[in-house]
């Protein structure tokens, strides 16, 4: 029988989104107070689709209105984390994050109370920029490109990333 049934507890994850934009062989890139430079995306809400979230959380972070081409990956961390800030006192139930590779729309790259700085940069300049081991793993493989979807589980202590499983599918 399911663990799940025998507990009476409902698996759950959060669902996030994020989004490589590419304009004109430029890249976007917003900086997280906490995180460093990354991807623009973030939690999907109630009764919202995916790339609506996508699409939404991009444009607040950065300003730009984009549409998603590609799903690139499929990033599961197995960790249950301690909340901060506004969830502190909560856990935080791990995370499922889809990356999307994605086609500027329109829009002019401004700041948010997420973002303290959003840049279009190389790709050369984004890999480098990127030093967060999640956030660098999904900017790699999206900059890679190639058929399938990469799919990767993980434990993150906040500090090191243990793979449990990294392939292409």
């Amino acid at each position: 029988m399911d663990q799940w049934l025998e507990k009476k507890e409902l698996p759950h994850h959060f669902i996030s989104a994020c989004g490589l934009v590419c304009r004109e062989g430029l890249v976007l890139l917003m900086r997280n107070p906490l995180r460093g430079w990354e991807l623009p995306g973030g939690t999907v809400e109630q009764g919202e689709t995916i790339i609506e979230a996508l699409k939404r959380e991009i444009y607040e972070e950065s300003g730009i209105l984009c549409e998603p081409e590609r799903l690139t990956g499929i990033y599961q961390n197995l960790t249950v984390k301690d909340g901060y800030g506004p969830l502190d006192g909560l856990k935080i139930p791990p995370i499922v994050n889809l990356a999307f590779a994605c086609r500027y729309v329109s829009g002019e790259a401004t700041t948010s109370e997420e973002s303290e700085e959003v840049r279009w940069v190389t790709p050369e300049e984004a890999v480098r920029m990127v030093t967060h081991p999640l956030y660098a793993k999904r900017l790699a493989d999206v900059l890679a490109g190639g058929e399938g979807v990469v799919f990767s589980s993980y434990e993150y202590d906040n500090k090191t990333a243990i793979f449990k499983t990294d392939e292409r599918i």
